[in-house]
């Protein structure tokens, strides 16, 4: 039996390991956090995403904790600047707005349904390769000094983030580059938000932009929650720590008084800070060792894409896994077509993030830019059907002008 380690069991692993399990493979998740409930706030499933889930038989169960989220609007003073409808493309397609945790969690419970090991405090330190396999070292950090053992399988899986050393290890063309801005993020009960279903947002030239993401049910709550966050640059964020939620709240009353308010019953310990970087690899593989989801391709939040691409790896890992099995060069040929297969559409999503990041997220006066290009955009049918295929999750790359999740 093929015996396959995972390094990391976040979003990208746990699906990967979910899906190889039901393939016959044997697979074990190394986690190097002793506790892996995951930080932060919400997130958007997109349709792309969405589809994943059904895949693994999940869909149902995350419909249950999420919320239903039919559109995107954004304002800059009394100007609409986004507003993307889902229902436009396609009536079936909604975002799913849940709590990080939230998703985590479900998946979580599939793997250990299925029997899958997930070895938690003990991360994979390093590795080497050779023509029969992968040896690598784990440091179990529950243990005094940190004590290493040493393992082995015929193929290693790198899905342990954004700032993954692993990735580091091997000899491909790489670059990790923080990005200069990051948010601040809280997650707040409220039962009569005007906004149930719509992603909504406010901005300030290029640099303020504040949201209110339906996140679902609170998973430490039950109750309906949803996630505020307010976007500044990476410099700034020790002056809003000294200040703490005062501090937010006097900047945010004079662009949103409604969310100063409620921020007002919040306590500084629901305030989160968040950092982003972009992430690319040449290739996502070197023989026995792939890597997938942030650790492969982190990019800028503002296309909501990290957890849908995670899920997309994860199933066209299996699915090229499924044509390959019977092969004894399985695990070589898998990874080189995952690599081939993965690459055009990380590369429009990084590009079309590094693209548009800067009209949010930036000092540069060129908001003005972003504000006519969308208004122009929105009302041009063929134009605005791109909008939203990419916020979907469906596209493969610029001249993907008819683009199908089935494709994915």
């Amino acid at each position: 039996m093929t015996q396959i380690a995972i390094a990391g069991a976040g979003i990208a692993g746990l699906a990967a390991a979910i899906h190889l399990t039901r393939l016959g493979i044997q697979v074990a998740v190394f986690e190097h956090v002793s506790d892996p409930t995951p930080v932060g706030a919400g997130l958007l499933l997109q349709p792309s995403g969405q589809a994943m889930l059904a895949e693994l038989g999940l869909l149902d169960t995350i419909q249950a904790k999420a919320s239903r989220v039919d559109s995107l609007e954004g304002y800059s003073g009394n100007w609409k600047a986004l507003n993307l409808h889902y229902q436009r493309v396609n009536p079936e397609w909604y975002g799913l707005g849940i709590h990080r945790a939230s998703l985590h969690h479900t998946l979580w419970q599939c793997a250990i349904e299925l029997g899958v090991p997930i070895h938690l405090g003990q991360g994979v330190s390093a590795f080497e390769q050779d023509e029969q396999g992968v040896c690598f070292t784990v440091n179990d950090v529950r243990l005094p000094l940190h004590r290493v053992d040493n393992h082995r399988a015929d193929a290693l899986i790198i899905a342990n983030g954004t700032r993954s050393h692993l990735r580091d290890q091997l000899p491909i063309p790489q670059s990790h580059r923080p990005y200069p801005w990051g948010a601040f993020w809280a997650v707040l009960d409220k039962d009569d938000w005007p906004y149930p279903h719509i992603l909504m947002q406010r901005y300030r030239g290029a640099q303020v932009m504040l949201g209110v993401l339906p996140s679902g049910i609170n998973p430490r709550t039950g109750k309906q929650c949803y996630s505020l966050f307010w976007s500044l640059p990476k410099s700034a964020f020790g002056e809003y720590k000294t200040q703490g939620i005062q501090g937010l709240i006097q900047r945010i009353a004079p662009i949103w008084p409604e969310v100063a308010q409620w921020l007002s019953d919040a306590r500084d310990t629901q305030i989160a800070i968040a950092e982003y970087a972009d992430v690319r690899l040449q290739s996502y593989h070197h023989q026995r060792v792939l890597v997938m989801g942030d650790a492969a391709h982190a990019m800028s939040p503002q296309l909501g894409q990290g957890a849908n691409m995670a899920l997309i790896d994860a199933s066209v890992l299996a699915k090229l896994w499924s044509i390959n099995a019977a092969n004894s060069e399985a695990v070589l040929e898998t990874f080189a077509q995952f690599s081939q297969r993965r690459r055009r559409q990380i590369a429009y999503y990084q590009m079309a993030s590094k693209f548009m990041t800067p009209l949010y997220q930036s000092n540069y006066p060129i908001a003005w830019l972003r504000d006519i290009g969308t208004s122009i955009g929105n009302r041009i049918p063929p134009v605005y059907r791109q909008y939203l295929l990419t916020l979907c999750g469906a596209k493969q790359g610029i001249f993907d002008l008819n683009a199908r999740i089935d494709d994915l």
